[in-house]
């Protein structure tokens, strides 16, 4: 499945600009065309999602869909998985939907809401197709909407094969409010750590371990130098990509 990096043209693009492109023999269609660029180069260049699977029938959650560029990469991958994925961004979610209709035919189901820790509405605050966020504007000017929140457990009805939270923020408070997180065999997490906002990475790394799992960390985003100049990246100070596996997940957990 690994693929070709996206093509060099789409830097010349100016950003917040939409567009479509052929990935995979599908029309993908694209808000922000660096942000896809980057995406792509993770997604399909260095396959940071690829997972073993013994049938080639797994069930995956996509958790912070954002326009479908994981789902499609899990469908090629994949061809016959279950794939829930989920958007609170109405607008990207539109999006979505576009870019994977024609994978009507399969198992997947596309759900427009935010996961969280427990179930209500709450205020998202979108970014023009990239990195939107629950509860904290990214700018003074930020407009946000009411989206619906669900908690992780409400998937976990029965074991799942994959988990991927890409949540800007929200990570730790999905993870600490499950009480069903050893029904995941393997989870992605990116976590965000916000200048200026009390650093809780430390709670979700406890998550991890006191459901069996067994995690590794890459560093995505740090100042070189942080001890004498904090920078940041979208008013994050840290950004870290966390592969976990269960060591005691069974099938029929």
């Amino acid at each position: 499945c690994r693929g070709d990096l996206p093509p060099q043209s789409l830097l010349k693009i100016p950003r917040r600009t939409s567009g479509q492109i052929k990935i995979r023999g599908h029309v993908f269609n694209y808000l922000d065309p660096l942000s896809l660029y980057w995406s792509w180069h993770e997604i399909f260049g260095d396959e940071i999602y690829r997972f073993p699977h013994p049938t080639g029938h797994p069930k995956i959650l996509d958790g912070g869909a954002n326009l479908g560029l994981a789902s499609l990469y899990f469908l090629n991958l994949f061809p016959n998985a279950s794939i829930t994925a989920i958007e609170p961004d109405p607008i990207c979610f539109s999006v979505l939907q576009k870019n994977l209709a024609w994978a009507a035919t399969s198992p997947l189901i596309l759900k427009n809401c935010a996961l969280a820790g427990q179930h209500g509405r709450r205020k998202f605050y979108p970014h023009a197709g990239d990195a939107g966020r629950l509860d904290v504007p990214l700018a003074s000017a930020s407009t946000g909407v009411e989206v619906d929140c669900l908690p992780l457990d409400d998937f976990l009805s029965e074991p799942i094969d994959f988990v991927k939270l890409d949540l800007e923020g929200a990570e730790t408070e999905v993870l600490t409010s499950s009480r069903h997180l050893h029904k995941i065999h393997h989870l992605f997490i990116e976590h965000h750590s916000f200048a200026g906002r009390p650093q809780d990475l430390d709670q979700a790394l406890r998550s991890l371990s006191q459901s069996g799992f067994r995690y590794w960390i890459q560093s995505q985003f740090l100042s070189k130098r942080p001890y004498e100049k904090l920078e940041t990246n979208e008013a994050m100070d840290l950004q870290v990509n966390i592969f976990a596996t269960n060591q005691n997940w069974k099938k029929d957990s």
